[in-house]
């Protein structure tokens, strides 16, 4: 058992960092804060409510450590993450662990932007989320090809799940797709108004996050469909 924590702790050694950061910020935080720390902003970057700091400053980095363990559950049941040779992480398997790291490094930034709003500062919380959330996006659609058909991260649709090789070229588009439009939104979130970041902008963007992909996948099976009947 010793063994096996020991060999986790050096195998994700970053993940505990990422993840224990953010706890450790908003417990220092914690003292200095205001007595009541926002929750949640809405498209304009003003606060929709309010929680008491004893326990708002910790939903985020819990809601990380919870959402973490499930993907590290859902991880050691996929079969594609390592050799079978060796044991070693394959390419899917390295996709998924950086996808995960990401993730994290995603909530531990809100993390910290909640933390400087309870500490008195004025973050500009729609850019800085919009921002983030596009470069995670960035970085994942970067990731897309070394994607092995998977049941928790993906494009997991019937028809990249049926077959592989809609999978590999749903992904191999999407990957393109995803990373482009993001840096494309991560630079405009900070050069357009506000009110066109979550209306003109953010609906391009979920085009082409969802309908494009979607529609690559629905064409491959289709023309898989079609040469199976020839």
């Amino acid at each position: 058992m010793k063994t096996q924590i020991s060999a986790f702790i050096r195998r994700e050694w970053l993940q505990l960092l990422l993840i224990a950061f953010p706890l450790l910020a908003a417990l220092a935080a914690m003292p200095f804060a205001a007595d009541r720390v926002p929750m949640q902003w809405n498209l304009q970057g003003q606060v929709n409510w309010y929680a008491p700091k004893s326990w708002g400053l910790l939903i985020l980095p819990l809601t990380t450590l919870l959402t973490i363990a499930l993907v590290l559950f859902l991880e050691r049941r996929d079969p594609s993450r390592l050799r079978n040779a060796d044991g070693q992480l394959t390419a899917h398997g390295k996709a998924t662990r950086m996808i995960r790291l990401g993730i994290t490094l995603l909530l531990g930034a809100v993390t910290l932007v909640q933390i400087s709003a309870s500490l008195g500062h004025a973050p500009d919380v729609s850019r800085w989320v919009v921002t983030s959330v596009a470069l995670l996006f960035a970085f994942m659609g970067n990731l897309f090809g070394k994607l092995k058909p998977n049941r928790y991260v993906g494009i997991r649709v019937p028809w990249t799940l049926n077959s592989e090789h809609v999978w590999r070229q749903t992904h191999r588009v999407a990957g393109r797709v995803w990373s482009t439009s993001s840096l494309i939104v991560a630079a405009m979130s900070w050069l357009l108004p506000l009110h066109l970041i979550h209306t003109r902008l953010t609906l391009m963007w979920l085009f082409f996050l969802i309908v494009v992909p979607l529609f690559v996948a629905w064409n491959e099976a289709r023309k898989e469909r079609l040469s199976l009947i020839k």
